[in-house]
């Protein structure tokens, strides 16, 4: 068993790694977990992780957000060399993209018509957006009061992670969204690959 620490941007980033990792049976266990509440903790961090990764692996996971390419933001944040024991994974262009591309499951939890899904997630400019879209049209009341913001000044529900964790603990297919999304599908044959 590869006992990893994992870093991430928040309580949602948190759980589809915990997901991710379930995949693989038993080969994996977290050892710690650090949330960032935010990208600034992991890019001031990161050196830091990627050294303490020569003990213990670590997996770290980001939005691509603003960034134009998967190479700026790593030119940004990567001043050093890479341990490889650091696995370093980057959601483009947020980990809600990767929670679209099963199509098939979140239609089924949300009850909105698959017709309504981009067939591309990773192409929209703001995924967070584009679901939180998806979930005015559900026909789930409880769903659209969690996830859709209640005024202008908000711009997630009140219940936006518990409600969208709840289907990635319960629904989220990493088979059946790995074709739709290439920043997922690296991270999970990283991960096959990975021996520690």
């Amino acid at each position: 068993m590869i006992y990893l620490n994992l870093i991430f941007e928040d309580d949602l980033s948190e759980m589809v790694l915990t997901r991710l990792l379930s995949y693989f049976d038993t080969k994996y266990s977290v050892n710690v977990a650090y949330n960032g509440r935010g990208f600034g903790y992991l890019k001031t961090n990161i050196k830091g992780f990627n050294q303490a990764s020569l003990i213990t692996p670590h997996l770290m996971l980001t939005d691509l957000d603003n960034y134009p390419c998967l190479p700026s933001l790593i030119n940004d944040w990567v001043t050093f060399q890479m341990n490889p024991n650091f696995i370093f994974r980057i959601a483009v262009r947020e980990v809600e993209s990767w929670l679209l591309a099963d199509i098939e499951g979140l239609s089924n939890f949300l009850l909105v018509a698959s017709a309504n899904f981009p067939l591309n997630p990773e192409h929209e400019p703001d995924p967070k957006k584009t679901l939180i879209q998806l979930v005015k049209k559900s026909r789930k009341r409880r769903i659209r009061e969690d996830i859709v913001p209640v005024n202008a000044n908000a711009t997630i529900g009140p219940n936006y992670n518990g409600c969208l964790m709840e289907f990635v603990f319960n629904v989220w297919d990493v088979e059946r969204a790995i074709p739709r999304s290439k920043s997922l599908e690296k991270a999970y044959y990283r991960l096959d690959k990975f021996v520690g």
